[in-house]
């Protein structure tokens, strides 16, 4: 399943990226909201959406999104 992506396949990882991002966000400034208590949360958040950007960069490069066919 090697080869370059369609336009909306790429669209779709620029997506699902995007939600992340709004989604860790969200979620920071609710934990925040909870002071030091919420502080591990936090981290926890952070490190689940470095995850999850490291899998889209991994499929990016895997599958060969953004490349010209």
């Amino acid at each position: 399943m090697q080869g370059p992506w369609g336009d909306e396949a790429i669209q779709g990882l620029d997506g699902y990226e995007q939600m992340v991002d709004n989604f860790a966000e969200q979620a920071k400034a609710y934990w925040r909201l909870w002071g030091p208590l919420g502080e591990p949360m936090v981290r926890g958040v952070d490190a689940w959406a470095e995850g999850q950007r490291a899998y889209l960069q991994w499929l990016r490069a895997a599958y060969g999104a953004g490349r010209q066919p």
